[in-house]
């Protein structure tokens, strides 16, 4: 998954007078140059060169609308987007373990109907030895897959909670009401913040 360019965009600020237009501000691949910045995924140097523009124009955009705001959304935005490949690739490796330990089982129940006729029968399964010891290297390699997946969804799941799931909510909405109760006129710009920001309360 890659970043969501709007929401980068919107809150990158805009060209203010009648001056000019800045020729990095408006390339329509604005976006990926902020993430790079901000990211530190190309040297500015390079970012200059494939913009057609000269390393000042790369340093003055930088200052001018990389602001902590827009920081904080393409840093906020790039851990989701790498959340979101991390899931895809332990969804992709979990589908690819559970396929291999079917196959196995599989081949595990033919195994023993073989062996289970044959010793009925009072024949030798001296001949089933390859497939068995097949079977055993395959089972390791999926059990080494599936331990990997393990692995990786254990060490980097992350649990996300609304706000008033945590266990620190009622606290926080008691020393709200003390601050609200000795000084009123903070609610209607706390509420304004809210609105703003669009926390979600409930």
């Amino acid at each position: 998954m890659s970043i969501r360019m709007d929401r980068v965009l919107r809150v990158l600020p805009k060209e203010e007078g009648a001056g000019r237009r800045g020729v990095i501000r408006n390339r329509p691949d604005v976006g990926e140059i902020v993430c790079d910045l901000v990211l530190s995924r190309r040297p500015q140097s390079e970012i200059a060169k494939r913009a057609g523009v000269d390393l000042t124009t790369v340093q003055r955009f930088k200052q001018k609308f990389i602001t902590d705001e827009v920081r904080k959304v393409v840093m906020a935005e790039a851990s989701v987007a790498e959340q979101h490949d991390l899931d895809d690739k332990i969804n992709s490796g979990q589908d690819d373990v559970q396929q291999g330990l079917r196959s196995i089982i599989k081949e595990q129940k033919e195994i023993y109907g073989l062996m289970k006729d044959k010793i009925a029968d009072g024949r030798d399964v001296e001949d089933l030895a390859p497939a068995l010891g097949q079977l055993l290297r395959d089972q390791g390699q999926s059990f080494e897959r599936l331990l990997k997946s393990y692995t990786a969804l254990k060490e980097r799941t992350t649990v996300v909670l609304s706000i008033n799931e945590s266990p620190e909510w009622s606290k926080l909405q008691e020393v709200l009401f003390v601050v609200f109760e000795q000084h009123p006129e903070a609610f209607d710009l706390f509420r304004s913040l809210v609105q703003e920001r669009r926390l979600r309360l409930e």
